[in-house]
Parts: C-alpha cells; structure tokens; sequence
C-alpha cells in the first residue's frame, strides 16, 4: 500500500453536526388545501387552493381562479362573478364573503362581507347552489 493511501485511510472526517447536540428538527410538512366539489354539476371535481388570495366566482369580464360557472346550471345561477375570496397563508385558510347576492355558507351558517372565516380540515362552503369540502393534507 502506498504511503498516501495509508495516510487517507486514516484521516478523520468532520462531522457535520456535533453528536452531543439533538439533530436538527425536520422542515413542517407542506400543506395542500383544496376544495372538493360534494353538490354541484361535476362532483368531485377538487379546486387547488394556492397560497395567498384566491378568488371563487364565474369568470366573464374579470379571471377568477376558482370557476365555478361550469358547476351550476345555466337555468340556476346564483354564484357571484366575484363572489368570495379563500387566503391560505401556509398556516390557515380563511374565506371571506365579497358581497355576494345570495351569501357564502360555511357548514350551514352564512358569513358575511367583510368578516373573514378561518376554515377547517372537513368543512363545508356553499357558495350559490355549489357545496364543496375543504380538504387540508
């Protein structure tokens, strides 16, 4: 055996992290919320939530990202063109109402504009004749 060889054979290799200290704790894992359609014209149809604001509604004049014109009948239109907005901050998930004509719902009682929900893994929005679950995995 060379003398090199030998030598690297027993060099001593730093650690990267000190064995009397509690190793580093795991990044939390990240959350993907979305809302699964229960009651609508394509059931089971699931709309990612991303982080910051979305907003539900019917896109004709302004994008929404969360399109629901494909889940009411055309005859039975009662969600807004704007009609709420779901924020998901990698923390929580909050819906708010933005003055809609017939009212967001969640799990049966209705918000109002201007007074944010936090929402909750299993919970239920109806917005217009839509319900959908909110799934937080």
């Amino acid at each position: 055996m060379n003398e090199s060889v030998a030598q690297a054979s027993h060099a001593t290799i730093p650690a990267t992290a000190r064995a009397d200290q509690p190793p580093p704790a795991p990044p939390p894992p990240t959350l993907r919320p979305r809302l699964v359609v229960l009651r609508g014209m394509k059931i089971g149809a699931e709309y990612p939530i991303y982080e910051g604001r979305n907003t539900i509604g019917r896109f004709a004049d302004k994008p929404v990202d969360i399109d629901l014109v494909c889940q009411e009948s055309t005859e039975q239109i009662w969600c807004s063109r704007q009609h709420a907005f779901v924020t998901f901050d990698k923390k929580a998930v909050v819906i708010e109402d933005l003055n809609s004509l017939n009212g967001t719902w969640v799990n049966g009682v209705r918000i109002h504009a201007g007074q944010p929900k936090q929402l909750r893994h299993g919970d239920v929005v109806q917005i217009g004749t839509v319900q959908m679950k909110l799934f937080v995995e």
